[in-house]
């Protein structure tokens, strides 16, 4: 098998690093869009902090993969690198993405790594920051190239609530565009949301969607209005639905079926409860468009299933099915 990237040892990485320039290389403005490290042989512990410092400051994303590769080296250079994977079986699919959208999948490694110690109001301003810079690049341009002529419609309700009793119903009310979660139907859940925080009478609240699957994400016709990044970036920050729905986690409960792609879930995650059907699929295709998760998915999956797996899944673009998402801990029961 062979990559288009040269893969490395840990003590070809060592040398690189003894080198001031060594990695200059490893950018997706001066060659590689990405490191790849053979985990397989072992080197001695006490060779292992120059290595981790360099992982962690890398331009680009950094893949390694080894037969148990957590066994074969220390924790530091393991936990470093964004994404590990037990055979190099994944690489090809893992290196088209990110050759295709390589500024996309350098700044989801550089947020994700910022983020997985960050607080939840930081890491989402660091996500929104980061996406509003990616809204201006080459790559989202080429993306919204290729998409049709959006389709314009104005919801007169696209959020549906109902109160019974202590609890409150949210429905999410887009069903003839699959619950595509436009700019109405984020404002609308940010004023629910807001009523909830209010009113210490209700116990808490239930997130459906309407019609044949839960969410599919970002409304792709209101992708480009925002011509502007730093308004949109401003947006983002009036409206922190999922803020919000972390704030008020143990008081939320989301229940989804089907389809759940891109804030579909990200907004999900931050709930205290998240059960699905057993027909769910997630998928987080942002990198595909040229961006990153932009609805909170940087900091509320992150915290669910960890960094290097986010880093994996987001990467690879792939389905995961709502077992897997259990497994996982994306989700917390299948219904």
């Amino acid at each position: 098998m062979t990559f288009p990237v040269p893969i490395l040892s840990v003590d070809e990485l060592l040398d690189a690093c003894a080198n001031p320039w060594g990695l200059d290389a490893y950018s997706p403005l001066t060659g590689h869009p990405c490191l790849l490290l053979d985990l397989s042989r072992p080197v001695p512990m006490e060779r292992t902090d120059e290595a981790v410092r360099a992982l962690l400051g890398m331009p680009c994303p950094t893949l390694g993969f080894g037969a148990s590769p957590s066994a074969a080296q220390p924790d530091g250079i393991v936990a470093a690198l964004d994404v590990v994977l037990e055979s190099p079986d994944e690489l090809p699919g893992l290196l088209r993405n990110i050759q295709a959208n390589p500024l996309a999948a350098a700044t989801l490694a550089h947020v994700l790594r910022h983020n997985s110690h960050a607080g939840i109001e930081d890491g989402l301003l660091a996500e929104s920051l980061a996406y509003a810079t990616l809204q201006g690049s080459q790559e989202f341009r080429r993306f919204l190239a290729g998409r049709p002529a959006p389709l314009l419609d104005r919801d007169e309700h696209p959020l549906l609530t109902e109160r019974q009793g202590d609890i409150l119903h949210i429905t999410l009310n887009r069903p003839a565009k699959r619950n595509a979660y436009s700019a109405g139907m984020r404002d609308a859940l940010y004023e629910t949301l807001r009523w909830l925080e209010a009113d210490d009478t209700l116990a808490r609240a239930e997130i459906r969607g309407a019609g044949s699957c839960f969410c599919t994400g970002g409304d792709l016709d209101e992708f480009g209005l925002a011509t502007d990044p730093a308004q949109a970036h401003l947006v983002r920050m009036s409206r922190p639905v999922g803020l919000l729905i972390s704030r008020l986690a143990q008081r939320i409960e989301c229940h989804v079926h089907r389809a759940c792609i891109g804030s579909g879930i990200e907004l999900p995650a931050f709930a205290g409860r998240v059960t699905a059907t057993a027909d769910t699929f997630f998928q987080l295709p942002e990198v595909a468009m040229g961006l990153i998760p932009g609805a909170g998915g940087t900091v509320g999956i992150l915290r669910r299933i960890g960094r290097q797996r986010m880093a994996y899944w987001v990467l690879s673009g792939r389905r995961i099915k709502a077992t897997t998402a259990l497994e996982w801990g994306l989700i917390d029961a299948i219904v």
